[in-house]
């Protein structure tokens, strides 16, 4: 059995949960992906995966295997591809996965002045909110909002996503400045949908979490589509400050403060975090997108 091919097989099964997805990705014949699979599974005397004729998923000896051999197999990749580049300029495809928002903000302008600079290396990116892997195949550095991660990766801080709240000049005129988390019941709220639901808008005040009376005006997962709609009057928006900015200096929208600051967390470690494998900052084209983007984007500490 040639195992490491076979540990390649698996671990895209794994991935889609699809062994016509993964012959698809190797281009060879799904009969050769589940052959290889069960010679795996016999050589290691446990079944990986659950098949069905309509359904694959991973058993639980299967989920604790991808976990351990997952890392392992990073490494790997991470070792050749810094052998086959020693000695020269950074080259190669680059994947990078990013949210929407930060990404087409603050992400793609820096991208642009890195692809003059390095351009033998050649930029896959992905806008998404989707939770990625890291390694192998799937991408090298992600951009994600949210609490630090506790282990596996490195993450360090671009932006500390501070939310503001804000609305447009007109709004405030008609409807009045709220200036405490009571004035909030009065007026319209112009609310975010993450992954999963509804962010709701919560300010600590000296002694627990409250959750303040709020009237929707509108719910969108796309904070353009927010900001359009604070510009066009329609309510207030709470935001981080990075996508506000611009609206902010121009003047088409005002940051209201609270007596309470807003946010949409109880952490106190949120941020935007870059995302990498230190098994592959050795290799040039990680180790150069890293640092490139980290001294364009990271606030000074």
């Amino acid at each position: 059995m040639d195992k490491l091919r076979a540990l390649n097989y698996f671990l895209k099964v794994a991935q889609t949960l699809s062994f016509t997805e993964a012959a698809k990705a190797f281009d060879v014949p799904a009969s050769s992906i589940s052959r290889r699979v069960a010679e795996l599974e016999a050589s290691l005397g446990a079944q990986l995966l659950h098949r069905t004729t309509r359904t694959v998923r991973l058993t639980e000896a299967g989920q604790l295997y991808l976990e351990h051999i997952r890392m392992g197999m990073a490494q790997l990749d991470a070792a050749e591809a810094l052998v086959r580049e020693r000695g020269s300029t950074p080259s190669g495809t680059l994947r990078i996965s990013c949210m929407p928002g930060y990404g087409r903000v603050k992400l793609m302008p820096v991208l642009q002045d890195f692809c003059e600079q390095y351009p033998d290396i050649l930029l896959d990116v992905h806008l998404s909110d989707e939770l990625v892997d890291l390694g192998g195949d799937q991408f090298d550095i992600t951009i994600r909002g949210g609490a630090e991660p506790e282990h596996r990766v490195v993450a360090r801080r671009l932006d500390p996503n501070r939310f503001v709240l804000a609305a447009s000049p007109a709004y405030l005129a008609a409807r009045g400045t709220p200036r405490s988390l009571a004035d909030l019941a009065g007026h319209s709220a112009l609310l975010y949908r993450g992954p999963n639901s509804i962010l709701k808008w919560m300010a600590f005040d000296g002694g627990d979490w409250v959750y303040p009376a709020l009237t929707p005006a509108f719910v969108s997962n796309d904070g353009a589509s927010l900001l359009t709609m604070a510009c066009r009057h329609r309510g207030l928006v709470l935001l981080p400050e990075w996508s506000l900015r611009h609206y902010l200096d121009s003047g088409e929208l005002l940051a209201i403060e609270l007596e309470s600051p807003l946010s949409v967390t109880r952490s106190e470690q949120i941020g935007i975090f870059m995302l990498y494998l230190q098994s592959r900052y050795a290799i040039g084209k990680i180790r150069a997108a890293v640092e490139f983007i980290h001294g364009r984007l990271a606030e000074p500490s």
